[in-house]
């Protein structure tokens, strides 16, 4: 009796100090919050630029993500995933993040809700329609993947759902829209925080687009940046605290002293922009005809890109994978009969590359656009950004447009030249143009007058060129003076991705902490094989349904034999 007194005494203080341990390591992991990220890709992982963004808010970032309420599977996965990642940023900020979800059909009538939607469409959202089907039938269903970021008084739009126009299957858009998830929500946090907006000078004095042809994407920057116009033509130097020029399609020659007063912009570490048009190329100038001759413009401009790294040629691009244009094709009762027929030289253009500035994003749509080669110049980085389909070609101006192209068939075979190279990021030190040039007394004290420091090398910095002018240019009707969203086709009433373009570019060249290089996060797609998983179907079941029976009873008569034999040889 002592024995067995003791030894369920024994039992008893062993099960105490587990319990024990049990509570202190559960309170130590509540005080040191740690976890280990197993997946290759690093999915559940934040970047450093993130970790150092949340570390460092001032104050509480409210999130508010109206991704609540019953959903198909693949907006549960999306819904999961933004959880997930906002538990982990909530940790990484320090209690200065909180966010709730909210389902926006969860309204008290239909009048609250429709308000509730206008207001959401107005800060920024982009609603998806959904098609369920029930046992009554389909049922259409509004869904809001996104998130408002509110700070103090500030409120920025998160959108979740990319690559919806690219083409992509339903699991590829959810899969694209998880990779961008951090840098969706960082980028938002970021701008809804920021202090110090950097300034962007879009040029003029050359016949650039004027304020109304830019007019939608200076109203997407105005909210993150400071916008202002400079006139190259004015004597003094680029103002210091301009950090971004923008020059978009111009028309008319630099002089060598513009080009100077760029170049030293660019020595001091400035940013730039260039959207170059090196063809004369416009549907306006169609004759009655249906043609026009598109020449060579002289911009002066091919021996100062070509020192930084880049030739934008005097050709045009023709791609299969082109918006398409109406073409008046018969007539019906006297009655002119439009159709929509594909224009060559309308290209789609895409980004094959990983780079974050284009990654999932929906084609662009160029006019009249020109290759850009790469050139041989030293300590600068060269990334191919957009390129044309495999099914193009170019054509070297002076060219014959003829509209007549649209309604013949094409033949493949004659658009050989594959991915031919359209955009192209420039980074690095840049060697200076004027750098072993002869100038003369005047420009000497000129140059010294305004405090313009000549440089043979620039400071690191970047710069992008694309060979379309009409990349940045928003469509303003004539008659009405009202302005589309830029990349919005009138004709298909199709939204292409150069907004987005757009703003990634700039953000990439603006964005000294790197947050844009979060784009490049990819989540690999392991997706199961259709036919194995039918095959092998019966087998995967018995195996997860009887294995771990047959396992468990083969453990409790093992068990059993042994207690026999241990304690049945002591009774003995």
């Amino acid at each position: 009796m002592v024995n067995k007194s003791n030894n369920r005494r024994q039992s008893i203080i062993r099960l105490v100090i587990l319990l024990g341990i049990l509570v202190v390591i559960n309170v130590l992991a509540n005080l040191a919050y740690t976890r280990i990220d197993l997946t290759k890709e690093k999915r559940y992982s934040l970047a450093p630029g993130t970790r150092e963004l949340l570390k460092s808010l001032p104050d509480v970032v409210y999130v508010r993500v109206y991704l609540d309420g019953e959903f198909p599977a693949g907006f549960q996965k999306l819904q999961g995933s933004v959880k997930d990642l906002l538990a982990e940023m909530r940790r990484s900020a320090g209690g200065n993040l909180e966010y709730e979800f909210i389902d926006p059909a969860n309204q008290p009538d239909d009048r609250s809700k429709n308000e509730l939607f206008e207001q959401l469409y107005k800060l920024g959202l982009q609603p998806t329609d959904l098609q369920n089907r029930t046992n009554s039938g389909v049922e259409r269903q509004v869904v809001w993947p996104g998130a408002v970021v509110v700070y103090r008084n500030k409120e920025v739009p998160a959108n979740f759902l990319l690559g919806a126009g690219a083409g992509n299957s339903p699991l590829e858009i959810i899969n694209a829209s998880e990779e961008a998830l951090e840098y969706t929500l960082a980028n938002a946090i970021k701008k809804a925080t920021q202090v110090y907006k950097p300034k962007i000078a879009f040029t003029e004095g050359h016949g650039e687009l004027d304020g109304n042809a830019t007019s939608d994407i200076a109203r997407s920057l105005s909210e993150f940046y400071t916008l202002t116009r400079y006139d190259l033509k004015t004597i003094e130097a680029v103002p210091a605290d301009i950090d971004l020029l923008v020059i978009a399609k111009p028309t008319e020659a630099f002089s060598e002293w513009h080009k100077f007063k760029i170049d030293n912009f660019i020595m001091r570490g400035g940013r730039v922009l260039w959207l170059i048009d090196p063809v004369i190329a416009e549907m306006d100038s169609m004759t009655p005809e249906n043609f026009f001759m598109a020449m060579p413009r002289e911009l002066g401009l091919d021996d100062m890109l070509f020192k930084y790294g880049v030739r934008v040629n005097t050709d045009l691009v023709q791609d299969v994978k082109a918006s398409r244009i109406p073409i008046v094709y018969g007539t019906i009762g006297g009655q002119p009969q439009q159709k929509l027929f594909p224009w060559f030289y309308h290209p789609l253009v895409s980004g094959e590359t990983q780079h974050p500035i284009v990654r999932n994003l929906d084609p662009i749509a160029f006019k009249f656009a020109s290759t850009v080669d790469l050139v041989e110049a030293e300590g600068i980085q060269k990334s191919i950004l957009l390129s044309s389909s495999k099914l193009s070609r170019r054509m070297m101006a002076p060219i014959r447009v003829n509209l007549q192209l649209a309604t013949e068939q094409s033949k493949e075979e004659q658009f050989n030249k594959p991915n031919l190279p359209m955009a192209v990021l420039l980074e690095g030190s840049f060697t200076s143009y004027f750098k072993n040039r002869y100038l003369n007394e005047f420009a000497v004290r000129a140059i010294d007058s305004l405090g313009m420091k000549q440089a043979e090398k620039s400071k690191p910095t970047r710069m992008i060129v694309v060979g379309d002018g009409d990349v940045i240019r928003n469509h303003v009707r004539k008659s009405t003076g009202e302005v589309y969203p830029l990349g919005f086709d009138r004709y298909t009433n199709q939204m292409y991705g150069n907004k987005v373009f757009m703003l990634n570019a700039i953000d990439y060249l603006l964005d000294d902490a790197g947050l844009i290089n979060v784009r490049a996060k990819q989540i690999t797609l392991r997706m199961l094989d259709a036919k194995k998983v039918q095959d092998d179907r019966l087998r995967w079941q018995l195996i997860n349904l009887v294995l771990p029976v047959v396992l468990l009873l083969s453990f409790g008569w093992l068990r059993n034999r042994w207690r026999k034999r241990k304690y049945g040889r002591k009774i003995a």
